[in-house]
């Protein structure tokens, strides 16, 4: 575990490019914490700053300690770095209090960006006890100075030193597991939630559902954590909670068909620019209100950018949509008949938004998958907007009457 110890002006007021540093490694901690559940295995436990900042224990007894690194700028793994040391001696102190088995424990560190450095490659690279004591001698030459004299072992600074000299020093006994146990390992994308991302993308999961996955999966582990921590709890997560709320979103967005949709509200500007289109002047036909003609501009802006992305990202065919509107048509053109016998008594414009409303409580899936709530109103907006349908009842009439009138 590391403490994070803020920059500050000479005001002690933090720095923004600090304080953005620090907040994308707790963040990193618990993507990390959502990876390591993923990989985990059945009856795991994954912890966040628990033994380390991230950890995993596993029913036969053996543990994988990760220490993430966000490395906006400098690089925590090289020869002489800090950050590289003081994980070491903390793995070390742990190791002494029997709180891990070296000889069971994998010593990781993830690092968010691709770095390297001579010494922490052998690490990485020293698979027997042999490498290991090797390494550790060729650690000791390069700080110190070469053996035996280690001239060098007064010079190195005192932020180092307080760091390394304890690994270099302690029993090889202890060190060298730890050594011949190390991994380096590199985010592959330059983004640890682009890396989460591909490992859920490699799961049997329809593509197009796989970042709405992704967000579910690391809000919830936010979630607990968070909850933990409130109640002053060690933030602790077993792997099959984790996995069955795995099981759970990918039903939900998958098996049944659930068609999702990113598509931010429009802007009140947006809005303003579509309200001289037809369909709302369809909608003054049957005299809607100010509010229902916002709510219109914004479902069919929705709905129109919902149909583009899903059929740029193949979730739709685009000939299902043609199928939809024709649905949709057919609908409207059902509800309109039986409003003009059951209605018929009643003033034109009373049918008309007898008939509007009836047909905004129409739900229809796309290709069996269920569209957001504004989708289907939305695209009747459309229908109404190129007069493929209308509310009131001479709607064709009195929209040639206007057109003429602004001619």
């Amino acid at each position: 575990m590391h403490s994070v110890i803020s920059s500050t002006s000479p005001q002690g007021v933090t720095t923004p490019a600090t304080a953005a540093g620090q907040y994308l490694g707790y963040s990193l901690q618990q993507t990390l914490l959502a990876t390591r559940l993923r990989q985990a295995p059945a009856g795991s436990a994954c912890s966040l700053e628990v033994l380390d900042d991230v950890a995993e224990q596993s029913t036969d007894g053996t543990i994988h300690l990760t220490q993430s690194k966000s490395a906006l700028t400098d690089n925590p793994v090289a020869d002489r770095a800090v950050a590289l040391w003081k994980t070491l001696y903390n793995w070390l102190q742990l190791v002494k209090l029997n709180l891990v088995d070296a000889d069971t424990t994998t010593f990781e560190i993830y690092v968010s960006r691709t770095v390297s450095g001579d010494l922490v490659e052998l690490f990485h690279n020293a698979a027997n006890n042999i490498a290991a004591a090797q390494t550790l001698s060729a650690a000791r030459d390069l700080l110190w100075g070469m053996a035996p004299n280690h001239t060098n072992k007064p010079t190195i600074s005192q932020a180092l030193k307080q760091y390394a000299n304890p690994v270099l020093e302690a029993d090889t006994a202890l060190v060298i597991p730890i050594i011949r146990n190390f991994r380096l390992t590199c985010s592959e994308s330059g983004s640890p939630i682009d890396d989460f991302e591909k490992l859920i993308a490699n799961d049997p999961v329809s593509h197009q559902y796989v970042p709405l996955i992704v967000n579910n999966l690391l809000g919830w582990v936010k979630k607990q954590v968070d909850l933990s921590i409130e109640k002053g709890l060690p933030a602790i997560i077993l792997k099959d909670d984790f996995h069955r709320e795995y099981l759970a979103v990918h039903r939900k967005v998958d098996k049944e068909s659930i068609l999702t949709s990113f598509t931010p509200k429009p802007t009140e500007a947006e809005i303003k620019e579509h309200l001289g289109d037809t369909f709302i002047r369809q909608l003054e036909l049957i005299d809607e209100d100010y509010d229902e003609k916002l709510d219109a501009v914004s479902d069919l802006l929705m709905a129109c950018w919902d149909r583009v992305r899903w059929s740029q990202s193949g979730e739709v065919q685009e000939s299902s949509f043609y199928e939809l509107d024709e649905a949709l048509c057919k609908a409207w053109k059902n509800e309109k008949k039986t409003n003009a016998i059951v209605h018929a008594a009643r003033p034109a414009l009373e049918q008309g938004k007898l008939l509007y409303y009836e047909c905004k409580k129409h739900r229809l899936t796309v290709q069996h998958m269920t569209p957001p709530d504004y989708f289907i109103p939305g695209c009747y907006h459309l229908l109404a907007d190129v007069r493929h349908i209308g509310w009131h009842p001479d709607f064709v009439t009195l929209l040639t009457k206007t057109d003429e009138v602004a001619v």
